[in-house]
């Protein structure tokens, strides 16, 4: 790598501690309070972090793990990070790795490292978080790479005219499936030892280890989506189209949603009826799916994954739904042709639209963190625009224009620690914020009745470098909890804690 490659990189050097739960000044009704702080140390990780209560000993803080390691977050492509983000168009860096095409990949970040792949010029990357320095690249690619990456326990995989897993820190090859008759779609999905994969007529599972292939389904249909595992169950959001009857129209496609047995590949249901085409992607969040279809008048569907049932749709909208949902809260974000959209997820009211100027569509989704939405424009080849609106209102709280590249952009945005990541046609991956920016998290810890001082101190090297300290009262026992600092859970173990998160217990409570 050459650093020739970087356009523009600006670091900003700032050690700061900041704690933003509990409150400074304020009252709490009960004695068990979450504790949240940021942390920015130069774009160092911090040696550790600990909190300080009343002039007691001092207790560790772990720290909250934000990585967006597949598309669409996590491995119930909610959409959502608990990391803070952007709150002005600051670019961190941008780096000129996108093409001028479709690039329809996401970024995906693990553990200060960015995995990007070019439609364009079908080649993989991995760059460095804070400043978009190359890592290493992986050009052995014989088709255009159209689904990001998904990274985990050490290992990259790629769809493309093959199924490749890679070493996520080297680059380096550690085996790969397919040949050149085959062309996969969706990020591959790996789940319990097993990595399921899509051929576009088929559904694979391979093995993790060796990339041999354990099953395929029977059945051929089409797919042009991602698939998500849960429970060991494969949903994919497929289609077909009916036989053509000589001298008539070519009748619509068929949408079914299929649900497979992750260990023998069976069907565990199917239901059809769901529309005529998927470009969306299921969604899992509180035992309910989600996802948008791609028809003319496009519905929004809700339903139970375990079998299907309780269908609830929502629309039609004018125009069809080619982003996947984001889901967090009572919330789900989407776009229906040229509108954004925020719907109540359990009554499906509208709570607020989002008009962009000039845009024609959404093909990249929503990313959704801190009170903030983001997406980018499809629009014409002069602008395209870059947003951030308030999660509560749809106002725009910043943009960014972009000289709009041949298709605007398609990518969909990623948000880690602070930084909003996300690919135009403009040839660039454009990084926004200021550095990054880590948060510790208490999920509770107990306060006393009256007056309590608080102060947080990461340390460096054996030495504190930076702290916070605020004050707060407590008026009496018991556990109130506010709003944000209930998580959106999708999966067990939550992919958005590290390890280290601990249970703690008091006066027979556990939590």
């Amino acid at each position: 790598m050459t650093f020739g490659m970087i356009l523009t990189a600006i670091l900003i050097s700032t050690t700061s501690l900041t704690i933003t739960e509990p409150v400074d000044g304020e009252t709490y009704d009960g004695d068990w309070l979450p504790l949240r702080a940021i942390v920015e140390n130069e774009n160092e990780l911090p040696d550790s972090v600990h909190y300080e209560l009343n002039g007691q000993s001092a207790v560790l803080i772990p720290r909250l793990n934000t990585d967006w390691y597949t598309y669409m977050a996590n491995d119930c492509r909610t959409g959502y990070s608990e990391s803070p983000a952007p709150h002005d168009n600051s670019i961190l860096w941008t780096a000129p790795i996108s093409g001028t095409y479709h690039e329809f990949v996401s970024p995906v970040v693990v553990d200060g490292r960015v995995y990007y792949a070019s439609e364009e010029d079908e080649i993989a990357y991995c760059l460095d978080a804070a400043t978009g320095a190359e890592i290493w690249r992986f050009e052995n690619i014989g088709d255009p790479i159209d689904d990001a990456l998904h990274v985990v326990d050490g290992k990259a995989y790629i769809a493309s005219d093959s199924i490749y897993c890679l070493n996520a820190l080297t680059g380096a090859d550690i085996w790969s499936f397919g040949d050149t008759s085959d062309y996969f779609s969706g990020p591959p999905v790996p789940y319990q030892g097993e990595v399921f994969v899509s051929s576009s007529i088929f559904v694979h599972c391979l093995d993790d280890s060796t990339g041999e292939e354990i099953w395929r389904t029977a059945d051929t249909l089409s797919i042009a989506s991602s698939m998500t595992a849960w429970n060991n169950m494969l949903f994919v959001a497929g289609f077909k189209s009916p036989p053509k009857v000589a001298g008539l129209k070519s009748p619509p496609n068929e949408g079914y949603m299929y649900a497979l047995d992750t260990v023998s590949g069976e069907v565990v249901w199917v239901e059809d009826g769901f529309g005529i085409f998927w470009d969306s992607s299921p969604v899992l969040v509180d035992s309910t799916l989600y996802i948008g279809d791609c028809g003319n008048e496009a519905n929004l569907y809700a339903f139970d994954p375990f079998d299907g049932s309780n269908v609830v749709l929502w629309g039609p909208y004018d125009g069809a739904i080619e982003s996947t949902p984001a889901v967090h809260g009572d919330r789900v974000f989407f776009d229906a042709y040229s509108l954004i959209y925020c719907l109540n997820r359990f009554t499906g009211d509208v709570e607020w639209e989002f008009d962009p100027p000039g845009q024609d569509f959404l093909h990249g989704s929503c990313g959704v963190a801190d009170g903030l939405v983001f997406w980018g424009d499809v629009c014409d080849d002069s602008v395209a625009l870059i947003h951030a609106v308030d999660i509560d209102t749809g106002n725009e709280i910043w943009n960014y224009e972009t000289n709009g590249g041949r298709f605007g952009i398609q990518s969909s945005p990623s948000i880690v620690d602070g930084v909003m990541y996300i690919a135009a046609t403009d040839n660039n991956l454009y990084a926004f914020g200021t550095g990054l920016k880590y948060t510790y998290r208490e999920d509770y810890f107990y306060a006393d009745v009256g007056p309590n001082e608080l102060i947080v101190t990461s340390f460096d090297g054996g030495a504190a470098i930076a702290a916070d300290t605020i004050n707060f009262t407590v008026t009496q026992t018991g556990i109130t909890l506010e709003p944000s600092s209930r998580l959106d859970l999708c999966a067990n173990p939550n992919p958005f804690y590290s390890a280290a998160v601990q249970r703690h217990s008091h006066a027979g409570w556990t939590f």
